[in-house]
C-alpha cells in the first residue's frame, strides 16, 4: 500500500515540475512541486481529522460518505458496464436504475430541490478515480490537491497582473491562504469548485486572446455549475455591473450601482411569483440544514420521509438501522429535496418500524438562526444576521471545537489586512475600480445566500472560500507594498 501510494504522489510530483499545465513561467520551477507537498501534508491532516479527530478510525462526514458511495458506483462497473455509464453521463439512468444499484446510498439522489447535484458529480468524480486508488482515499486526496494546485495557478496569473507584491510574496499568500489550503487539499467538492472559480476570474480579469478567454469561461463555468452553482448565480449581478459600467459614457461606477440596485428592486416587485419562489427555496435550504444541523432521524416512511428531532429520541425506539415510536408524539413529514414546506403528522406508540435513512446529533459550531418562515420581508430583516455570520464569524465565544480559532484568525487578519491596504493603497485606475466594486457585490451577495442558510459554522467557513479570495484581489489591487516587498517593473 505505502508503495503503490508513494509511486502515485512522485508521478503528480514530477508532473508539477515539468509540465506547463502546472509551471509558473518568472517563478523557480521548484515552487510548484513545493506547493505540492505542503498541500499534499495538509491533505494528510484532513483525512486525520475526518477519521480520527471526528471518526473513529474511519472517514466520516461527508468525506466517508463520498468515499463509501463512489465505490458503490464504481463497482456498477462490474455489474453492468452500461448502467455504469448512464449513472457516469447522466443519460439513460431513471429511479427504477437508481433503486436496483444505488438504493443503499443517500447522496446520490438530489430530489427535487436540484436541478443539478453537485452530490451526483463529485461521486463520479471519485468512482473514476477508484480505478487507480484501489480504495485508499488518500490517492483521491493526492488527485484533488494537484487539480487545486492548477487553480492556485490561474489565481496567481490573474491577481499578479493587479499587484505590486513581489511574485513569490503574492504565490504564497495565496497558497496558505488558510481555509483554501485546508479544504482546497480535501476529497470533498472545494478543490474543483475552486478551479472552476479561479478559472473564470481568469477569464474575465485577465488579457487573453478570443479564443482562449471562451475555453477558459467555458470550462470554469461548467466546473462551477456542476460543483456549486450557487458561485454563479452570485457572479450574475457583477455581470450585470459590468455591461452597465461599460455601456455608460460617464459616472460608470455610481450610475451602474444605481441601475444594478433599480433593477434589482424593480424585479422584486414586478415578480412576486418568482421572487416568492426564490424566497421558498431558500426557506427550505435553510429549513433542512437546520434540521440536519440540530440532530435528529430522517425515516423513511412510505410515500415521505419522517424527521424526528433529537429531543425526540427519549420517544423512540432507534434498533440498529430503524425507529419506532415509543411514546405519541409529532413529527415533520416532507419529501427528499423537495421544495414545499415540510407537514405534521401525529403519530402514536406502535409496533411499526421505519427504516432510518440519516440520523446524526447536533453539530458542533451550530448558529440559531432566524427562520425565514416563507417570508420575503423576514428574509430581509435576517439579512445583517447574514451578512455578520458570514464575513465576521466565528466570535471567540461560538459553541465548536477548537477548529474554530484558525478560522477566526483568518477572517479578522483578512479585515487588518484590507484595512491596511486602503491606507496603504496605491493610485488606481478606472478598470482597478470597476473590479474593486464588482468584488465588493460579488461579496455581499455569495455572503447573503450562504448566511441565509447556513446554521454552522464549520459550513459557512468552507462556503465562503470565493470570498476570501476575492477580498485577496481587493488587497491586490489596492495595496502599495514598501521597496522590499515591491515587485520589479
Amino acid at each position: 500500500m505505502i508503495v503503490y501510494i508513494s509511486i502515485i504522489f512522485l508521478i503528480f510530483f514530477l508532473l508539477t515540475r515539468y509540465t506547463k499545465v502546472v509551471r509558473i513561467e518568472g517563478l523557480s520551477p521548484w515552487v510548484m512541486p513545493i506547493a505540492f507537498i505542503i498541500k499534499v501534508m495538509v491533505g494528510m491532516y484532513f483525512l486525520f481529522i475526518y477519521s480520527v479527530y471526528y471518526g473513529a478510525g474511519e472517514l466520516t462526514a461527508d468525506a466517508g460518505k463520498f468515499m463509501a458511495e463512489s465505490k458503490m458506483l464504481q463497482e456498477v462497473f462490474f455489474q453492468s458496464k452500461s448502467a455504469y455509464f448512464k449513472f457516469l453521463f447522466g443519460i439513460g439512468d431513471s429511479p427504477e436504475l437508481m433503486h436496483q444499484y444505488l438504493a443503499e446510498t443517500t447522496h446520490w439522489d438530489p430530489g427535487t430541490q436540484n436541478v443539478i447535484s453537485d452530490n451526483r458529480n463529485i461521486l463520479r468524480i471519485h468512482s473514476l478515480i477508484h480505478f487507480i486508488s484501489f480504495g485508499y482515499s488518500s490517492i483521491h486526496m493526492i488527485i484533488m490537491c494537484f487539480l487545486s494546485l492548477i487553480g492556485i495557478k490561474q489565481l496567481f496569473l490573474t491577481f499578479n497582473k493587479f499587484s505590486k507584491v513581489k511574485p513569490l510574496i503574492l504565490f504564497a499568500a495565496i497558497t496558505l491562504l488558510p481555509s483554501l489550503l485546508f479544504w482546497g487539499s480535501s476529497i470533498l467538492k472545494e478543490p474543483i469548485m475552486f478551479v472552476g472559480f479561479a478559472l473564470i476570474l481568469r477569464g474575465l480579469l485577465d488579457d487573453l486572446a478570443i479564443r482562449k478567454r471562451s475555453f477558459v469561461l467555458l470550462c470554469g463555468v461548467i466546473l462551477l455549475i456542476g460543483f456549486k452553482s450557487y458561485v454563479i448565480l452570485a457572479i450574475v449581478p457583477v455581470l450585470l455591473f459590468a455591461v452597465c459600467s461599460a455601456l455608460l459614457p460617464k459616472w460608470k461606477i455610481i450610475g451602474s450601482v444605481t441601475i444594478l440596485v433599480v433593477l434589482i428592486f424593480s424585479g422584486l416587485m414586478l415578480f412576486p411569483d418568482q421572487r416568492d419562489e426564490v424566497v421558498s427555496r431558500l426557506n427550505r435550504k435553510q429549513y433542512d440544514f437546520i434540521s440536519v444541523a440540530k440532530g435528529g432521524i430522517h425515516a423513511y416512511a412510505d410515500t415521505c420521509f419522517y424527521f424526528f428531532e433529537a429531543e425526540q429520541f427519549d420517544d423512540l425506539i432507534i434498533d440498529g438501522d430503524s425507529v419506532q415510536v415509543k411514546n405519541d408524539l409529532v413529527a415533520s413529514t416532507l419529501q427528499l429535496g423537495d421544495v414545499k414546506e415540510p407537514g405534521v403528522v401525529h403519530l402514536e406508540a406502535s409496533d411499526k418500524k421505519w427504516l432510518i435513512y440519516f440520523m446524526n446529533e447536533q453539530c458542533y459550531g451550530f448558529l440559531d438562526l432566524k427562520p425565514i418562515n416563507n417570508s420575503f420581508v423576514q428574509l430581509i430583516k435576517n439579512a445583517p444576521q447574514a451578512l455578520m455570520n458570514s464575513l465576521i464569524r466565528p466570535f471567540p465565544n461560538d459553541s465548536g471545537r477548537w477548529l474554530k480559532i484558525p478560522a477566526m484568525l483568518e477572517i479578522w487578519i483578512i479585515w487588518l489586512m484590507l484595512i491596511l491596504a486602503v491606507i496603504k493603497r496605491k493610485r488606481i485606475n478606472l478598470k482597478e475600480r470597476r473590479i474593486i466594486m464588482g468584488g465588493v457585490i460579488f461579496i455581499l451577495t455569495l455572503a447573503l445566500v450562504i448566511g441565509w442558510v447556513t446554521p454552522v459554522l464549520g459550513a459557512i467557513v468552507r462556503y465562503r472560500i470565493p470570498i476570501l479570495i476575492i477580498f485577496l484581489l481587493i488587497i491586490a489591487i489596492l495595496y502599495d507594498p514598501p521597496l522590499k516587498l515591491k515587485k520589479s517593473e
